[in-house]
């Protein structure tokens, strides 16, 4: 097996964008190539055994000018993999189990990308190509063949590093569909993770996680080639250096720290697999089993023996229900000749192959039918039927509905039993109104109108309003309603007249359940006249709902904090505006802050990257200044804030916003 493996930028090389020496010197990274070459060769033992060896070519491109740049081989890996023999249930499933022996052959001074979590070491240096050490792997494979469209595919195995000590969990599980067509899609996810007491679930995310779909095609000669994209956990969450490895590399004396994902975010990979039939075992095999009929005997001594087959019709005597068909007569899985009909005669010998099940035939397979009306002789009851008539399984004319009017005349063939018909076969209907004169209880239904099964005119939701002119029909009972059947709102306020306790509230202000004004911050002013809709618990505000001491107002605080045009960096005189923030979170410990930030037009070709670069800016201001991180929530928006759920505040469009929620609240609720 062969392939090649390429990881994205620089992603997959340091989450900071950058190396560390140890001076404190900062070497950026730019787009940094990070490729590996698959080699792996094995051989079949015996059937059930195969023995292999694995070895990779690593190469990573320029590293911030250091002398990490380069090519370098990875670690020697041995393996021995065994699969059950003679398994009765082969077709429903395979088991097997391998043991790899990894010897610290790989280059130790190159490379950027570690290519294996059991390469990064606690306290001690990282060989992006090598672990540095020997290391043992004992993994089970199971594969399930739920249908011959779809496979399972398993395998969990514990890898153990000597020296280091270290235990890692390695695991992947996937489908496949069409697993036996020249195309078949794969769907995997796969990962590595250090086995833990602590902090199991964190280390299960970070550690390595990836998912890969891919597509295996089959080409002539046993070979295949397989084409896949890993996606790592990082292309589908904010990436954050807590998530991340810190690893130390050396070379040429320097050390080099930095910090890299668990997965890269996404590599691609393209493989070839050629298997190589040495002894012409495969080839063999699958000629003699053309050559051999279906039989139920086993081949015995690997000789492929063939059972006998005395008619020549590809089936085995003892398979064969009709050990003596003719030659070139076609013959279904039994050895038997077709017979479509299932009438007793077959097909090679059958003048009326379509004979309806059930019907006696004679010896030609037809049946005999003196009037042709399709009904054999012994099952017709009128055996004088006119030509063209078309007669029930009894051989008399059809009156489906037994209505006394034949089908061949009947314009309403379903006519209910008892009801009058005319010459048509249809029941009598003077108003109209789809209900026979018999069952309709009002003859003088106007045109359109829905009615009953009694004829009678709908009213669903008895509000007096019949169900042709209500456009409202599921009304309660006993509620008021308009000439079109709707419940009555004189104030438009989503509240109906007979639940509004505030029947007077003006046009579009936010209401409560009762149709009363709402005060979302219990500051005594409503929130359609508050202006400062989020004030804080205990806090004494003015007339328009704003609080008086302007330290307290989070609405005007967020005014004070401004950047400098096009960057994340704030102006001198907006510390003093933050320390108010962390001042009133240290008083506060009951709520928490969703920072919201945009940029004005023109500042920024990438208005909503600034954006989040200066949230995140005020976020590390807090967080720095003692604020804990779950108290915090910071947004970039581009050119526009959001607008404020309840319409009516007058808060900053374009800049920075701080809104309060209380902590023990669901974080979309703002207090």
């Amino acid at each position: 097996m062969g392939g090649f493996e390429m990881a994205s930028s620089n992603k997959p090389a340091s989450l900071e964008g950058y190396l560390t020496d140890e001076t404190g010197k900062e070497y950026t990274l730019t787009t940094t190539p990070s490729n590996t070459i698959l080699g792996y060769v094995g051989y079949g033992i015996l059937d059930y055994l195969e023995a292999g060896l694995n070895l990779n070519v690593h190469y990573d491109g320029d590293a911030g000018g250091t002398k990490l740049k380069g090519v370098g081989f990875g670690d020697i890996g041995l393996m021995v993999k065994a699969q059950l023999p003679n398994q009765s249930l082969k077709d429903l499933f395979n088991f097997a189990a391998a043991l790899e022996v990894f010897i610290p052959t790989g280059t130790n001074e190159k490379g950027v990308r570690p290519r294996h979590l059991w390469y990064i070491h606690k306290g001690d240096y990282t060989n992006p190509y090598s672990a540095a050490d020997f290391a043992v792997a004992g993994t089970l494979y199971l594969s399930i063949n739920i249908h011959r469209n779809l496979r399972w595919n398993n395998y969990a195995g514990v890898l153990r590093a000597f020296e280091n000590g270290e235990n890692i969990f390695t695991w992947g599980s996937g489908i496949t569909l069409f697993p036996y067509e020249w195309v078949s899609l794969v769907l995997e996810a796969s990962g590595e993770t250090k086995i833990r007491t602590k902090d199991v679930w964190r280390g299960f995310l970070n550690d390595q996680l990836r998912f890969s779909p891919g597509l295996k095609v089959r080409l002539p000669k046993f070979t295949t080639m397989s084409i896949n994209a890993d996606l790592g956990m990082d292309l589908f969450r904010k990436r954050k250096i807590s998530r991340g490895h810190e690893i130390t590399v050396k070379n040429k004396g320097h050390e080099y720290s930095y910090t890299v994902p668990g997965s890269p975010p996404i590599a691609v990979s393209i493989k070839f697999n050629r298997t190589f039939d040495l002894g012409g075992r495969i080839d063999d095999f699958k000629k003699k089993m053309e050559a051999c009929p279906k039989s139920s005997l086993s081949f015995k001594d690997n000789k492929y023996r063939c059972a006998p087959d005395s008619d020549n019709d590809g089936i085995a005597d003892d398979l064969d229900e009709c050990p003596d068909t003719p030659a070139e007569v076609l013959i279904d899985e039994s050895g038997c000749p077709f017979d479509r009909d299932n009438d007793g005669v077959p097909d090679y010998k059958d003048k009326c192959p379509n004979t309806k099940e059930g019907y006696p035939v004679d010896e030609f397979g037809c049946i005999r039918d003196n009037d042709n009306d399709g009904i054999p002789n012994e099952l017709d009851k009128c055996p004088d039927s006119e030509p063209g008539e078309e007669v029930n399984e009894k051989g008399c004319i059809l009156d489906t509905d037994e209505d006394g009017v034949p089908n061949v005349l009947d314009s309403c063939p379903s006519t209910p039993a008892g009801l009058k018909v005319n010459q048509y076969g249809c029941f009598m209907d003077n108003d109209k109104d789809g209900v026979p004169d018999e069952w309709d209880k009002c003859p003088d239904s106007a045109p359109n109108e829905i009615v009953n099964m009694y004829g009678c005119p709908i009213d669903s939701d008895e509000d007096g309003i019949p169900d042709f002119m209500d456009k409202c029909e599921n009304t309660p009972p006993g509620v008021g309603v308009d000439s079109v059947g709707c419940r009555l709102d004189f104030d438009r306020d989503g509240i109906f007249n007979e639940d509004d306790m505030c029947p007077d509230t003006p046009v579009d202000a936010p209401v409560d359940k009762t149709g009363c004004p709402i005060d979302s911050d219990k500051d005594g002013v409503v929130d359609y006249l508050d202006n400062c809709p989020n004030t804080l618990d205990h806090t004494a505000v003015d007339a328009n709902g704003c609080p008086i001491r302007e330290k307290l107002n989070l609405d005007k605080i967020a005014r004070r904090i401004q950047f400098h045009k096009g960057s994340e960096m704030p102006l001198n005189s907006s510390y003093t505006a933050l320390s108010d923030v962390v001042s009133i979170m240290r008083h506060n410990k009951q709520i928490a802050i969703e920072i919201q930030c945009s940029v004005k037009s023109g500042e920024s070709k990438e208005p909503i990257e600034l954006a989040n670069s200066r949230a995140n800016f005020i976020f590390e201001f807090l967080v720095n200044k003692g604020v804990k991180e779950d108290r915090l929530k910071a947004s970039g928006y581009g050119l526009q804030l959001p607008m404020n759920s309840h319409g009516y505040a007058k808060l900053n469009p374009v800049g920075v916003r701080l809104l309060p929620y209380h902590i023990k609240e669901e974080s979309s609720e703002l207090k």
